[in-house]
C-alpha cells in the first residue's frame, strides 16, 4: 500500500536532496531526454513509467514557474548554492542551464524568453561580482 503519490515521493525524496532551485532545475534537465520523456529508474520501478513521467513533468513545470517568480538577488545566491553540487564555477553552471534540457517540453514562448533573460542577468551579475572581488583582493 502506497502512502504517497509519485509526485509527493519525488519531491520529498529526490528533489529535496538537491540544493538550490537552479540545482533542482539542472537535475531535472538531466532526467529529460529532449523529446519530452523523463527517465528515473527508481520512481518508474515503484510507480510505473507513466506516473513517474507525469510527476517529473509536473515538478519541472512548477519549478520553472517558481524560478521565474523569484527575485534575481535570491537567484544569484542560489547560483552559489547550486553550482558547487555540480562541481562547476558559477559562470559555467549558468552556461549549463542554457541547455534546452533545462526547460520542460514545450514551455510557453514567454517563459522561454523570460528564462533566457534571467540567465543573462544572472551571468552578468555573477561576472560583475567576480570582477569586484578581484579588484578588492
Amino acid at each position: 500500500m502506497r502512502l504517497r503519490s509519485a509526485l509527493e515521493d519525488f519531491e520529498a525524496n529526490t528533489l529535496a536532496a538537491v540544493p538550490g532551485l537552479l540545482g533542482k532545475l539542472h537535475y531535472l534537465g538531466t532526467l529529460h531526454d529532449g523529446d519530452g520523456a523523463y527517465n528515473h529508474w527508481g520512481l518508474e520501478k515503484v510507480y510505473g513509467k507513466d506516473s513517474a513521467g507525469s510527476a517529473i513533468t509536473t515538478c519541472h513545470r512548477a519549478l520553472l514557474s517558481r524560478i521565474l517568480k523569484t527575485p534575481l538577488s535570491v537567484l544569484l545566491d542560489d547560483v552559489g548554492a547550486s553550482s558547487p553540487n555540480c562541481q562547476l564555477a558559477n559562470g559555467e553552471f549558468l552556461c549549463l542551464l542554457k541547455s534546452p534540457h533545462s526547460l520542460p517540453k514545450s514551455p510557453p514562448p514567454a517563459s522561454q524568453i523570460h528564462f533566457r533573460s534571467v540567465l543573462h542577468a544572472l551571468s552578468a551579475l555573477a561576472e560583475s561580482g567576480n570582477n569586484a572581488n578581484r579588484q578588492n583582493a
